[in-house]
């Protein structure tokens, strides 16, 4: 088994962004490289919604609502301008955001 988690944190402190380092985490599960760029949903975090588009893709869209608001009840906010000032760090998002994946897929 993958760690999907520590993957998604080794892409990130490589210099990749948020979205490539969540959908990249995931290659051993089958899922598309084409993911979204980071803020390119009304400014929202590229780990969140790279995660909605792995759920979508694996057919747990009946869980994206439950995994937004979990990301902002764990992060505060779900936009990359108001992340960028809590005291978290990117890696951080994209390894939460890939633990929660694997929560919610059972793997």
């Amino acid at each position: 088994m993958n760690n999907h988690e520590e993957i998604a944190r080794k892409l990130k402190s490589e210099g990749n962004n948020c979205s490539y380092s969540v959908n990249n985490a995931f290659n051993d599960l089958d899922i598309s490289s084409n993911f979204p760029a980071p803020r390119s949903v009304d400014g929202k975090c590229g780990a969140l919604l790279t995660s909605i588009k792995i759920l979508k893709e694996k057919g747990f869209e009946d869980k994206i609502e439950e995994f937004e608001a979990w990301f902002i009840s764990e992060f505060g906010y779900n936009k990359c301008v108001d992340l960028m000032t809590h005291e978290r760090r990117c890696s951080d998002y994209v390894g939460m955001c890939a633990k929660k994946i694997d929560e919610i897929l059972g793997v």
